[in-house]
């Protein structure tokens, strides 16, 4: 397995949950981290949180959903770092609603989140990796973008689109050596998922979603593996 000590990574979605676990695991394998995130307290706590590992820890404050936005952010992390070698498309958003208790504006934010806002990182990302001939792109999609679920029909929408778009640019990128993938969790103890049914130690928890994307990144550049599943092992009803 490779050394990822001295590499630059960029998180989006990277103040909490898989995010910021997955900052703190690059961290501590020698990766310089920046995060992204749209509150700047949260931000703020991320990035104080972070500087307890000697690397270098960038905080970048702005909406993936806005092209300016990450246009900004990225280009103020090239010019701190000098190079992307990561890139990690976590941020997110979801709902529950029932597809007729929808509306267009609930959808359209969904999309913007969980569809532009990769397509803007990588637009951003993916020229400067092409001309260095390497790189890595890891997009937190879900087991809803593989399957629908009552309540699921919108957010199950942007992360199929996540998988279709992730699908196409990999084969494009395999020529210049950047390996792009996309990860399917099912149910992670985050903030983003609420409240749950079930025990939360049987969870899976945002750490072991850090844990494998680490273990990718560290395989020998010579081969990937394009998407992963993980699902809890034994997840336990809550007792009533």
């Amino acid at each position: 397995m490779q050394n990822i000590q001295g590499k630059n990574a960029i998180i989006t979605g990277g103040t909490r949950g898989i995010g910021l676990a997955t900052a703190h695991a690059l961290a501590k394998e020698g990766v310089n981290v920046a995060v992204i995130g749209r509150n700047k307290d949260t931000l703020n706590d991320a990035v104080a949180e972070l500087n307890q590992h000697d690397v270098q820890i960038i905080g970048a404050n702005g909406d993936v959903s806005n092209r300016e936005d990450v246009e900004s952010m990225i280009g103020s992390i090239k010019e701190s770092f000098g190079s992307i070698d990561i890139l990690i498309n976590n941020a997110g958003i979801m709902g529950h609603t029932p597809f007729l208790e929808s509306n267009e504006e609930e959808f359209r934010k969904m999309m913007d989140v969980n569809v532009f806002g990769p397509y803007y990182t990588m637009q951003a990302v993916l020229p400067q990796m092409t001309e260095q001939q390497k790189g890595d792109v890891i997009n937190i999609s879900s087991m809803s973008g593989l399957k629908g679920t009552p309540g699921s029909s919108l957010y199950s929408a942007t992360k199929f689109a996540v998988i279709g778009m992730t699908e196409g640019i990999m084969q494009e990128m395999r020529k210049h050596n950047i390996r792009v993938s996309y990860l399917t969790p099912s149910a992670v103890l985050t903030d983003l998922i609420g409240e749950t049914k079930l025990e939360e130690d049987s969870m899976t928890h945002a750490e072991d979603i850090a844990d494998i994307m680490v273990s990718q990144l560290k395989l020998n550049p010579r081969t990937f593996i394009k998407t992963s599943q993980m699902w809890a092992t034994n997840p336990i009803p809550k007792e009533k």
